[in-house]
């Protein structure tokens, strides 16, 4: 039976108050050094609390304790995944399997390891008998959709991620990547905000070197060179607003042009957030996604602008509709995109999108929005193939 301490910290646990239960576990094994309970209870605050290591530690000396403990050897395996320590983790999995034979959460883990590994093929076969054993196990489900990705199976992928979010529907990591498969196959009239925010964040610490030097990236200076030819010298400070902001590249680059007004910014990468505001250039700085932020109360702007942001929209209207809401009469929406021929946008194999003057000028129109200039021009190099695009200027016109 436990002791009263024991009863606190499980509880504490369970109501997800995280530092309390430390602090009653520590107590407990003060007491005792070699207590199961307060073992594995510590274990799972560690875990919890994203300190890896510390919780395969204290797994570890659980199982020393009472080496037929399946569950112990397999969220060891768990927090040995997050340490990237994959042939541990199989070590720790495989010896809760041969203590509970059919312990779907030990399957599911140990073809996530696989997956982790880059073995998808032998993956595949634990995650099907995981979800014939138990097919309400969301992390097999999910699992099993995340190696069928892998497998370039994309359309069956779709499969499991609908049963995985049956079980759990409100799973953001589940939805995201149900996003990203439904992208793979050409569904989705946008990138998804998920890959958006992986790319970004892990191209923050080398944007600029990357785009500017190697790419040749030329968007923000573009549209400077736009907005000096069409948009009439302000007598005053003005208020811009960056979609997509970046590291800052465009605001550097129309700091002056604001005449010190603020310049506002939104981005969905928090480390791209953080690279921006280290330049000292920005008003605020929201993290999220610019078409939910245009149509969120906010103020209105002179001009608003984005760089190397649009060639990740396909479908141009909502945030079209949202630039013309935050506009101020005869303010300017200047912004970049990637040039097709012909009529409306396509997907790129670069997972970019290409959007055609034709059908700018509609989804202007439809906004309510002037023309008021669409020129060519390269945006930048890729496998030193120039890669072209428009840059656009639309107007918001005087309220009759």
């Amino acid at each position: 039976m436990l002791n009263t301490t024991l009863q606190t910290a499980q509880s504490a646990l369970h109501a997800g108050r995280l530092a309390d239960a430390g602090r009653l576990f520590q107590d407990a094994l003060r007491g005792n050094p070699r207590d199961f309970d307060a073992l594995y209870g510590l274990g799972l605050v560690c875990l919890y609390a994203q300190q890896f290591e510390q919780a395969q530690q204290l797994f570890a000396e659980t199982v020393r304790v009472d080496p037929l403990f399946a569950d112990g050897f397999c969220v060891r395996g768990v927090a040995l995944i997050r340490l990237g320590r994959y042939d541990e983790a199989l070590v720790c999995f495989e010896r809760a399997l041969m203590i509970r034979p059919n312990s779907v959460d030990a399957l599911a883990n140990h073809a996530t390891a696989l997956l982790e590994m880059g073995k998808a093929e032998r993956a595949l076969p634990e995650l099907e008998r995981a979800v014939a054993t138990d097919p309400r196990h969301f992390v097999s489900w999910h699992s099993r959709a995340n190696t069928l990705v892998a497998l370039n199976r994309p359309l069956e992928a779709l499969e499991c991620y609908a049963r995985a979010l049956e079980i759990d529907p409100a799973n953001q990591l589940a939805t995201e990547n149900r996003d990203n498969a439904l992208f793979q196959l050409g569904r989705l009239k946008r990138c998804p905000t998920g890959f958006m925010r992986t790319l970004f964040d892990g191209f923050s610490s080398h944007y600029d070197d990357t785009m500017v030097e190697k790419l040749q990236y030329r968007a923000h200076l573009h549209l400077r060179a736009l907005a000096d030819r069409v948009i009439p010298k302000p007598d005053g400070p003005i208020r811009i607003l960056d979609l997509g902001c970046g590291t800052g590249l465009v605001g550097m680059a129309f700091r002056e042009f604001a005449g010190g007004g603020p310049i506002d910014a939104v981005d969905l990468a928090p480390k791209m957030l953080e690279a921006a505001k280290a330049r000292g250039i920005y008003r605020h700085l929201v993290l999220g996604d610019l078409e939910n932020e245009l149509f969120a109360p906010g103020p209105q702007y002179d001009l608003i602008l984005a760089a190397d942001t649009m060639i990740y929209l396909g479908d141009l209207s909502r945030t079209f509709a949202g630039v013309s809401r935050r506009l101020d009469a005869r303010g300017h929406y200047l912004f970049a995109v990637e040039s097709r021929d012909g009529e409306g946008w396509e997907q790129t194999p670069q997972n970019r999108f290409r959007h055609s003057q034709a059908y700018l000028r509609s989804e202007a129109d439809l906004a309510g929005l002037e023309v008021v200039a669409i020129d060519p021009c390269t945006l930048r190099t890729e496998h030193n193939v120039p890669v072209g695009g428009f840059v656009v200027a639309l107007r918001k016109p005087q309220a009759n």
